[in-house]
C-alpha cells in the first residue's frame, strides 16, 4: 500500500482544494474574524460544492 505520509499529503491537498472557493471570498470580503471567516467559507463552500454536483448530476441524467 501508500506510505502514511503520502496519504497525508494527499489529504492536506484535498482539503485545501475543497475549501478554496471559501477562503478565496472570505478573502477578498476582508473577513478577519476566525468566526467570520469560518461561517462565510462554509456559507461560499456549501453553494459552490451544491452547484457542481447539481450541474455534474444534471449533464449525466438529462
Amino acid at each position: 500500500m501508500y506510505p502514511r505520509y503520502t496519504l497525508g499529503a494527499i489529504m492536506k491537498l484535498a482539503v485545501k482544494i475543497f475549501f478554496l472557493p471559501g477562503d478565496l471570498i472570505s478573502g477578498l470580503v476582508g473577513a478577519t474574524k476566525p468566526d467570520d471567516r469560518m461561517m462565510i467559507r462554509m456559507f461560499v463552500d456549501m453553494v459552490f460544492w451544491s452547484c457542481i454536483v447539481i450541474i455534474g448530476a444534471w449533464m449525466i441524467f438529462r
